[in-house]
C-alpha cells in the first residue's frame, strides 16, 4: 500500500482538469500545519457553545444547540446503542441524508457552523423519513466532544472543507486539533474519510491526522453519496481526491 502521506497515494476522482485552474495563484499563501499545531481557530468562536437557540428559529427535536443542555442530553440518548456515523461540515445535508438512507441501522450526527443549514438538513431528513439523523450547530471541534462519548463512533467523514484561501483565514483550516477530536470520538478500527478538490489541503490534513499517531491508512467504502459540492465538481470535470484512515 502506498505511503498515505505521499500525495501520489491519494485517490483522484474523475475529471480532465485539476484545482490549479482556480487555486494556483493562492497556493503560495497556503499555510501548512505541523503535527504539534493544535491552535486552529474555532469557527464562530467558543462563545457560540454557550448560546441558546435564537428566538426566530423553531426548535427541532434532533437539533443540538450547545448552549441548551437539554438538546445535548436528548441527542446523547437518541444516538446511544446504535452504530454512530459523524459528518463534519454537513452543509445542507445532501451527503448525510444520503448516508442515512443507506444506513437505517445507524444513527448519524452532522456538525455544521451555519444554523440555517442545520435546520434545512433536518427538514430534508423529515421529508425523507430519516428520524435517525441529528444535527449539531457549531464547530465540530467543540460539538463532537460535547455530544459523542469517547470511542463510540464507527465512521467519520470530513468532505470538501473550505480551504480558506486568505492567509488571515488559514487558521480556520482543519489540522491536528480536528484529528484529535475525531480520534477521541472514533472506536478502535473506526473509519475516517477525507475528501477535497484541493490536493495540497488534503495532503496537509492527512499529514496532520497521521502525525497524531492515532491513525493508519485505510480504504474508503465504495458508492458513498455525493455532497452538493462534489456534484458541482463532477459536473464541471474538476478532479476530486480521497483519503481514508483507520483509528488505531
Amino acid at each position: 500500500m502506498a505511503d498515505p502521506r505521499d500525495t501520489e497515494g491519494i485517490d483522484a476522482g474523475p475529471g480532465p482538469r485539476g484545482p490549479e485552474d482556480y487555486a494556483g495563484r493562492y497556493l503560495k499563501d497556503f499555510r501548512e500545519f505541523d503535527g504539534d499545531d493544535v491552535a486552529e481557530s474555532i469557527i464562530g468562536g467558543r462563545v457560540r457553545a454557550t448560546m441558546p437557540l435564537p428566538s426566530r428559529i423553531q426548535p427541532h427535536p434532533r437539533l443540538v444547540v450547545p448552549g441548551d443542555p437539554g438538546t445535548v442530553d436528548a441527542a446523547r440518548a437518541g444516538l446511544d446503542g446504535h452504530p454512530l456515523i459523524l459528518e463534519v461540515g454537513s452543509g445542507l445535508g445532501r451527503f448525510i441524508n444520503g448516508l442515512a438512507a443507506q444506513r437505517p441501522d445507524a444513527r448519524l450526527l452532522g456538525c455544521e457552523t451555519r444554523l440555517g443549514f442545520c435546520v434545512k438538513a433536518l427538514r430534508r431528513a423529515d421529508r425523507e423519513g430519516h428520524s435517525h439523523l441529528f444535527m449539531a450547530w457549531g464547530d465540530a471541534r467543540l460539538t463532537i466532544p460535547l455530544v459523542v462519548p469517547p470511542g463510540t463512533a464507527d465512521e467519520a467523514y470530513l468532505l470538501y472543507p473550505d480551504p480558506w484561501w486568505k492567509r488571515k483565514h488559514a487558521r480556520r483550516r482543519h489540522g491536528s486539533l480536528m484529528a484529535t477530536v475525531l480520534a477521541d470520538a472514533l472506536r478502535p478500527g473506526g473509519l475516517m474519510v477525507l475528501k477535497s478538490d484541493v490536493e495540497p489541503y488534503l495532503a496537509q490534513m492527512l499529514e496532520s491526522f497521521l502525525q497524531t499517531g492515532r491513525y493508519d491508512a485505510g480504504n474508503a467504502p465504495p458508492e458513498l453519496p455525493n455532497t452538493d459540492r462534489e456534484l458541482r465538481l463532477l459536473r464541471s470535470g474538476t478532479n476530486t481526491f480521497t483519503a481514508a484512515l483507520i483509528r488505531r
